[in-house]
């Protein structure tokens, strides 16, 4: 089971504060201990995405995998940057249109696609095939449309995250 916190400047609060969209710009999930429960790591998805709707529904796909996932939210780079620094991602899924952030989509692929660690895949529905294959060029695994398919989306997932297909049926 995910436990919900709220990364502030100030620090983390327990799950159990109201928490408004758009209050800070990064809402963490993370299961307790990060790891699983033989004692694997737990691999970490990025969501970055300035629509709160988007994000819940990518966090939504994510948790029906049905796997302990550690999941963090940006809507903006400069929170997209914070989380990298205090944990780096095993997948990003990235918006490249963030208005009002200092920071482009681009720039944050080039940036994130430079981990070798990290996977980064872009979820968009207003980029341009340019910028698209733009991002594919600096790293990106993949660039999904959106409105995405659900059912294909939670199967991506699990290829990428290295799911086993059992545990992607959704509750």
């Amino acid at each position: 089971m995910l436990t919900g916190v709220l990364a502030t400047e100030g620090g983390v609060e327990p799950e159990g504060r109201s928490i408004r969209t758009g209050e800070i710009g990064t809402v963490t999930r993370a299961t307790p201990g990060h790891q699983g429960t033989s004692g694997e790591a737990v691999p970490t998805v990025l969501i970055v995405d300035d629509e709160p709707s988007a994000r819940t529904l990518l966090r939504t796909v994510v948790e029906q995998l049905g796997a302990p996932i550690r999941i963090e939210e940006a809507a903006d780079g400069d929170a997209v940057m914070d989380i990298v620094r205090r944990t780096p991602p095993d997948l990003v899924l990235l918006d490249i249109t963030l208005p009002g952030s200092r920071a482009s989509g681009v720039i944050l692929c080039r940036v994130l696609a430079s981990d070798p660690r990290t996977q980064v895949v872009i979820v968009t529905g207003t980029a341009t095939e340019s910028i698209l294959q733009t991002c594919l060029s600096l790293g990106a695994l993949e660039c999904v449309r959106k409105p995405f398919d659900v059912d294909q989306m939670r199967e991506k997932l699990a290829r990428w995250l290295g799911v086993p297909e059992t545990a992607t049926a959704a509750p």
